[in-house]
C-alpha cells in the first residue's frame, strides 16, 4: 500500500513540475521543452514541489493536488503574460509592492485589463475540475489528521529552509540561474518566473544599498567645472509654473504610416513652434508613470538604483529633496492634483515628504468633475487646475498628472463617439488596431485640447506664468505596435516621448532633447528660480552624457553622475569641491 501511495506522490511531483514549466514555456511563447531539465528547470519545481506537497498533506489526493498547483502556476503566467503584453516586461518580485498597499482604485485601474467572462469561465472549470477530482480519486490518506497535519509541517519547514534564508539565497543566486541584469526576458528564459521571483525576493530590500563612489564624483564636478551657484535674479511678479504630467501621451506621427497629425493635436504643434521643447527619455514604457514621476520631481535617476521598480513605495523617507521643495524655498505655495485616490503608488505620503504643501485627488475634485472614458477627464483637471491658480495671490507651484489616457484602449467608452471617428486612421492597421488607436487618439486629443485651454486661460490672465506639459511614457498597446513600424526603425519601448514648455517670461527658447531626470533644472531655469546644485549638476552631465558614445569616459561620467544621486537622495550632495582634492585630482 505505502510503495502505491509513493508511486502515485512521485508521478503526481513528475507530471506537475514538467507541466508547470510547460506552461511557463507556453506564457514566454518559446519552445515548451526549451531549457527542460537545466538548473532553472530544477530550481523552478522546487516551490512547485512544495506547494503540491503541502496540498497533498491538506486534501490527502495526488492527482486533485496536481491540478490545482498547475492552475495557481497557469494563474501566475497569465499575468506574466499580460504584463509582458501592456508594458514589454516581466513580473518580478517587486510587483508584489503593489499588494504591500493595496488601494480599490488599484483594483479597478487593473481590473480594466481583465476579461471578467473569460474570468468567470475559468473559476466555474477550476471549481469543476476540483470537485470531480474530489469524488473520483481515492485519497492516500483517508483520515490520519495527525499524520497529514505531520506532512504539511514537515514539507513546509523543509520548504521554508530551502527556499529562503542563506540555503535559498545560494541556490537562486545570480550565477547559477544564469540571471542577466540587462535582459530580464532572457533571464526569464533561462530561470522560469519562479526561478526569477524567488532569485529577486532576496534583493527586495536591498534597493537603496548600492554604493557611493565619492572620488568619482569629484572627478566629474571637476570634469562639467560648472560655475558657482548663485541666486536666480528676476524683476517683477514671480511667474505661477504649472507642469502638466499627460498620461501615455506621444505624437503618433513618429510612426510611419500615421498621417499629419495637425489637426487634431493643434496645441503641441503650436507649443513647438512658438516655445521651448525636445524629446525625453523616460524610464518606463506602457505603464509605471511614478517611475518618470519620480525623476521629474527629483533629479534622480532611476538607473542609478537598479533595483528599484516603484521608488514610492521602496523608499519611506520623511523628506525627499526635489523640485516641490525648491519652490517651496522661494515663495512658492505646491499644489499636486490627480484624478485618483492619493493611496495609489503611495503618492499622498510620497507628494508629503517631497515638499507639497496640497494634494488634490479625485475625492476633492469640483462636483463638476466627469470622466471621459473609464477615467477623469483631463477637462475636469484643467478645470482643478485654473482654481487652484485662482486661490492665492502669491506664485504658485502646480503638478498634475493626468489619468484620461489610461488603458486599456480595445472597447473602451468615449463620451463623444463622433470625434473618435473623425480623427484619421493610419493605413496598416486591423480591424482590432484601428479600435485601440482611434480611442488612444481620441484621449489625447483631449489632452491636446486641454492643454491649449490652459495655455489660453493663463496668457489672458494677467500674470507671469510658466507651463510644461510632457508624456509620462508611451501608451501600452496591444496590437498597434506590432502592425505599425517606428520612422526610426526602434523598437517601441525605445522611443522618447515629447515635451514643450510655453511662457510669457523672458526666457531661453531652443532645441533640448532630454532624459526625464534633467527637466526640473529645465523647469526652474525657465521660473527664473534658483536651482538646488544638484539639479544643476545632473543636467549638464546629462548633456554630456548624450552627447557620448558609450565607453570608457561615459562610464566613468554615469559612475559620478549614480554616486551623486545616491547622495542628493541622501541629502548629501555637495556642489563645493576641496582645493587639495582638486589639486590631488
Amino acid at each position: 500500500m505505502w510503495r502505491y501511495r509513493v508511486w502515485v506522490v512521485l508521478v503526481a511531483v513528475a507530471a506537475t513540475t514538467v507541466g508547470a514549466w510547460w506552461i511557463d514555456r507556453l506564457a514566454l511563447k518559446v519552445q515548451v521543452n526549451s531549457y527542460l531539465f537545466s538548473y532553472g528547470f530544477w530550481a523552478s519545481s522546487l516551490p512547485v514541489c512544495v506547494l503540491l506537497g503541502a496540498l497533498i498533506a491538506l486534501t490527502g489526493r495526488a492527482a486533485l493536488s496536481s491540478f490545482l498547483s498547475l492552475a495557481l502556476m497557469a494563474c501566475l503566467c497569465l499575468i506574466n503574460a499580460e504584463k509582458i503584453k501592456y508594458l514589454a516586461l516581466p513580473l518580478t518580485a517587486f510587483d508584489g509592492y503593489l499588494l504591500k498597499h493595496p488601494d480599490w482604485n488599484t483594483v479597478v485601474l487593473f481590473a480594466h485589463y481583465i476579461n471578467a467572462a473569460w474570468l468567470l469561465l475559468g473559476f466555474v472549470l477550476l471549481v469543476a475540475g476540483a470537485v470531480l477530482l474530489w469524488r473520483i480519486e481515492r485519497p492516500l490518506l483517508i483520515g490520519r489528521v495527525l499524520v497529514r497535519l505531520g506532512c504539511l509541517a514537515v514539507v513546509l519547514g523543509v520548504g521554508a529552509y530551502l527556499l529562503f534564508g542563506d540555503m535559498g539565497r545560494r541556490a537562486y543566486s545570480e550565477e547559477l540561474l544564469g540571471i542577466s541584469p540587462a535582459s530580464p526576458f532572457l533571464t526569464q528564459f533561462r530561470a522560469g518566473v519562479l526561478g526569477t521571483l524567488l532569485h529577486e525576493t532576496d534583493y527586495m530590500g536591498q534597493a537603496l544599498d548600492e554604493p557611493i563612489d565619492g572620488r568619482a564624483v569629484k572627478q566629474l564636478k571637476l570634469r562639467l567645472n560648472l560655475p558657482s551657484s548663485d541666486a536666480a535674479t528676476f524683476a517683477g511678479i514671480p511667474p505661477d509654473v504649472v507642469v502638466i504630467q499627460s498620461e501615455s501621451f506621444f505624437n503618433p506621427d513618429v510612426l510611419e504610416e500615421v498621417p499629419d497629425t495637425t489637426p487634431w493635436l493643434p496645441s503641441l504643434h503650436q507649443a513647438t513652434a512658438v516655445g521651448v521643447s525636445g524629446l525625453m527619455t523616460v524610464p518606463t514604457f506602457g505603464g509605471g508613470t511614478l517611475r518618470t514621476e519620480f525623476e521629474v520631481l527629483t533629479g534622480i535617476p532611476l538607473a542609478a538604483y537598479p533595483r528599484m521598480q516603484f521608488p514610492y513605495l521602496q523608499i519611506s523617507r520623511d523628506t525627499l529633496p526635489g523640485l516641490p521643495h525648491a519652490f517651496d524655498d522661494a515663495g512658492y505655495r505646491t499644489v499636486a492634483i490627480h484624478g485618483n485616490s492619493g493611496e495609489f503608488w503611495n503618492r499622498r505620503y510620497a507628494f508629503r515628504s517631497l515638499g507639497f504643501s496640497t494634494f488634490v485627488t479625485t475625492h476633492e475634485f469640483k462636483p463638476t468633475g466627469f470622466k471621459d472614458g473609464l477615467f477623469l477627464s483631463d477637462h475636469s483637471m484643467t478645470e482643478e487646475i485654473i482654481a487652484q491658480l485662482q486661490q492665492e495671490q502669491r506664485p504658485t507651484f502646480v503638478f498634475a498628472i493626468s489619468i484620461e489616457a489610461h488603458g486599456p484602449y480595445k472597447g473602451a467608452p468615449v463620451n463623444d463617439e463622433a470625434a473618435r471617428m473623425a480623427i484619421a486612421m493610419p493605413a496598416g492597421l486591423s480591424r482590432v488596431g484601428r479600435d485601440e488607436f482611434s480611442r488612444y487618439a481620441y484621449h489625447i486629443a483631449a489632452a491636446d485640447r486641454e492643454f491649449g485651454r490652459l495655455w489660453s486661460y493663463l496668457e489672458h490672465r494677467g500674470r507671469p506664468y510658466v507651463l510644461v506639459f510632457y508624456g509620462d511614457h508611451l501608451p501600452g498597446f496591444e496590437k498597434v505596435y506590432r502592425e505599425l513600424r517606428f520612422r526610426n526603425g526602434q523598437p517601441a519601448e525605445s522611443q522618447r516621448v515629447p515635451w514643450v514648455a510655453v511662457s510669457n517670461v523672458p526666457g531661453h527658447g531652443s532645441t533640448r532633447n532630454m532624459y526625464a531626470w534633467m527637466l526640473p533644472q529645465t523647469v526652474l531655469e525657465l521660473a527664473h528660480v534658483k536651482a538646488p546644485a544638484y539639479f544643476s549638476f545632473a543636467a549638464a552631465a546629462g548633456r554630456e552624457a548624450m552627447g557620448e558614445a558609450d565607453g570608457a569616459d561615459n562610464s566613468q561620467l554615469l559612475d559620478g553622475l549614480y554616486s551623486a544621486a545616491r547622495m542628493q537622495l541622501d541629502d548629501a550632495f555637495d556642489d563645493d569641491v576641496d582645493p587639495k582634492v582638486r589639486h590631488a585630482l
